[in-house]
């Protein structure tokens, strides 16, 4: 059953003013990005959406990013006569209430209230995600997004620990509409739900021993979201009035093509950072059993890798997605490695120091983001290019020229072996 939450009144106000005041200091610090008058690439195509919306109008813009009609409609309702305006109030909300709803499931996965805390503030703070990537990107889908995908968090729990037939599926039925006008991905949690009955791993069995097996464990009432979601999407795409012509498939193909195993090691790094990966690394024994029996969960961040790599070209706001699995995996592995390595005293705290001060470093916790076009100076990286007016580029690990791509990759590996090697020989003390 779901545990009772870790966190107390406290640690709830403790964590509300860690974000208010990092959201109120990426307000203040960051300058909004100046490249299309402030809009970007596909800002441009959702405040067009919105002004459309606004005026009654069928949204017509470039796929895929006009079947994503959610925030438009939300943003045409705050402020039809300034989109990127709504689009940053309803962003800046959306981004400080994703990483509470977070705490909230993290809370009741049996983990520690500072453990909790930390791993939220490791979700909130790095340059890329919404917290602080909104006041330089305003005009975006993510941050809305991101309170659909972790409210399917609960309503996993809900059908995990209630299995009451179709009875537990309404929820789901209220929750799949909206989803999938905000964004096409939230499919993938509607699918997860499928996997609840039906198993995906059986050791030493046959192809169709397995293949009987799910069949017949299959609920095909959990099947219902997905066939409602893709309903409603097909609904959206007859609607909406796409400038080209956009194959999803097609567009998969072409990044399983164009990109490489680096590239997604690589955008790993820079989305969750050394210290994260090297705790999961750590600490395998300690998450990987549990999500085998969660399986929900693993065709989640299964279907968020595959994401990853056929999704689009910004890896790591991709992968980023699995952030709650990746915590609490992270979380785990934490609290079971600490007791034993505090024991090795000052060595201990530095291996900590060491550990926490590279995954500042890879968040860029000391720099805003730098504009685009900005500075064509080649800015060498440690884990990330440590410049607020370099290469806007240079942050991604699909867009950075060669020698970041490379120096970053080989800086981060060399990283989370050193913090794996490290803290064995702590342990073994």
């Amino acid at each position: 059953m779901t545990k009772p939450s870790t966190l107390r009144p406290l640690h709830w106000l403790l964590l509300a003013l860690c974000l208010l005041a990092a959201s109120f200091l990426a307000q203040q610090c960051q300058r909004p990005i100046s490249y299309n008058g402030g809009l970007g690439w596909d800002g441009v195509d959702y405040a067009r959406m919105a002004t459309q919306l606004a005026q009654g109008q069928t949204p017509q813009a470039q796929a895929p990013f006009v079947y994503r009609v959610g925030a438009p409609w939300l943003a045409a309702l705050l402020a039809p006569d300034d989109p990127p305006r709504a689009f940053l109030l309803l962003n800046r909300i959306c981004a400080l209430l994703a990483p509470l709803l977070l705490a909230t499931w993290l809370a009741r996965r049996g983990l520690k209230a500072g453990t909790v805390v930390g791993l939220v503030l490791a979700f909130a703070l790095p340059w890329h995600a919404p917290l602080r990537l909104t006041p330089f990107y305003p005009v975006h889908v993510d941050p809305l997004m991101w309170l659909f995908w972790l409210g399917a968090l609960w309503l996993l729990e809900f059908s995990h620990h209630k299995p009451t037939g179709a009875r537990s599926l309404w929820p789901w039925l209220l929750w799949i509409l909206p989803a999938v006008a905000v964004r096409e991905v939230l499919l993938l949690p509607a699918l997860a739900l499928a996997a609840q009955s039906s198993p995906l791993l059986l050791r030493r069995a046959s192809l169709r021993h397995w293949w009987n097996h799910a069949l017949q464990r299959l609920e095909m009432w959990r099947l219902l979201p997905v066939a409602l979601g893709l309903a409603c999407f097909a609904g959206i795409h007859s609607w909406s009035r796409p400038e080209q012509h956009y194959g999803f498939l097609s567009t998969a193909l072409s990044w399983a093509w164009m990109k490489s195993p680096p590239h997604l090691a690589h955008g790993a790094l820079l989305a969750f950072g050394p210290f994260i990966l090297a705790l999961l690394a750590l600490g395998h024994a300690h998450w990987w059993p549990r999500l085998k029996e969660r399986q929900d969960w693993l065709v989640w961040g299964m279907g968020v890798l595959v994401l990853g790599w056929l999704g689009g070209s910004d890896t790591e706001r991709l992968l980023f997605w699995g952030a709650p699995f990746v915590l609490w995996g992270a979380g785990r592995a934490w609290e079971a490695w600490w007791p034993s390595l505090r024991h090795s005293g000052s060595r201990a705290w530095l291996w900590l120091m060491t550990g926490l001060l590279a995954q500042g470093l890879s968040m860029r916790l000391w720099w805003t983001i730098p504009d685009h076009p900005g500075s064509e100076r080649l800015v060498l990286p440690l884990f990330s290019p440590l410049s607020s007016t370099g290469r806007y580029l240079d942050l991604w690990s699909q867009h950075a020229r060669p020698e970041v791509q490379v120096l970053g990759l080989a800086e981060g590996l060399a990283m989370v072996l050193l913090l794996v090697g490290w803290a064995w020989k702590l342990k073994e003390r």
